[in-house]
């Protein structure tokens, strides 16, 4: 599931590396880039043609990761 410990590792893997190599990217940004990966076609296409369902599941973790954060 997007809110199991194993995806929580994986988004704050990924968050992390965009906060090293290209901006201070909170919890809160990251949960607004995962909305980005199903309301923007160029995003969703890109994770489409790696799995189906793919980008909201990324979605879904980024959001329930920044949510686990805030707790």
């Amino acid at each position: 599931p997007a809110d199991s410990p194993q995806a929580a590792q994986v988004a704050e893997a990924h968050r992390a590396y965009f906060h090293q190599w290209f901006y201070d990217c909170t919890p809160q940004i990251h949960r607004g880039l995962g909305e980005m990966y199903v309301a923007d076609a160029r995003f969703t296409r890109t994770y489409e043609d790696v799995a189906p369902g793919l980008a909201e599941y990324a979605r879904d973790a980024h959001a329930a990761n920044a949510d686990r954060q805030a707790s």
